[in-house]
């Protein structure tokens, strides 16, 4: 009877020490930089505050990490007004795209910024490139120069839902711009649960030979 009852107190403590570590254990959450975003009519991927970036926008004042909710206003406003804001037509027409005449051909690079008003802004670059690939698009942001209607951006205020900002590239043959500053590597988001994470090259360009990717 005694052995019984000292085995029972053993394994009753043995389970309680058991819980206890599971209590005490808190599974890290890993904040990635870059997500994938899918809409019934756009594709694209959303920079989240902690991606340096190398531009600005007016009166800045932080980054933010845009929501899902956040990119479905922000295209619906660009759905809706983008047609009167590029009412010029600026490096447009003839081989060159109406930019808002072919929203669908486009992939979408998104950042947060907030300013000194408070106010959330979603910069939005887009792109209707075949050379590019999913994961090129997931690697940094692509800045270009030429390319007139296939390469542009815009500004989106979250709060007082106004569009501003366009900018489309001028004509002449596209180029991709490197960046000014040189980003660490990081750490790669693993396919599949269980893989191991590594580090990637960030897919920066350098060298006059690296602007074509």
């Amino acid at each position: 009877m005694t052995k019984k009852f000292n085995f029972l107190i053993v394994a009753i403590l043995l389970t309680m020490g058991q819980m206890a570590v599971a209590q005490e254990y808190i599974a890290p959450v890993e904040q990635w930089d870059c997500e994938e975003v899918n809409g019934s009519n756009y594709h694209g991927f959303s920079f989240n505050e902690g991606w340096e970036v190398d531009f600005k926008v007016e009166n800045q004042d932080g980054r933010y990490s845009l929501t899902s909710e956040d990119i479905v206003l922000t295209e619906a406003l660009i759905q809706k007004r983008l047609a009167y804001v590029n009412r010029e037509h600026e490096n447009q027409g003839g081989m060159c795209p109406v930019v808002d005449e072919h929203l669908l051909k486009y992939r979408r690079q998104y950042v947060g910024f907030t300013d000194a008003d408070g106010f959330r802004i979603a910069w939005v670059n887009f792109l209707w490139d075949d050379n590019l690939t999913d994961d090129q698009l997931a690697q940094d942001i692509i800045l270009t120069s030429g390319g007139c209607g296939h390469y542009w951006h815009i500004k989106v205020n979250l709060d007082t839902e106004k569009i501003y900002g366009l900018e489309v590239n001028e004509p002449g043959e596209a180029q991709y711009l490197p960046r000014a500053k040189k980003r660490a590597p990081r750490i790669s988001r693993p396919k599949r649960p269980g893989d191991d994470q590594r580090i990637r090259k960030t897919g920066i360009i350098h060298t006059e030979e690296e602007k074509q990717f």
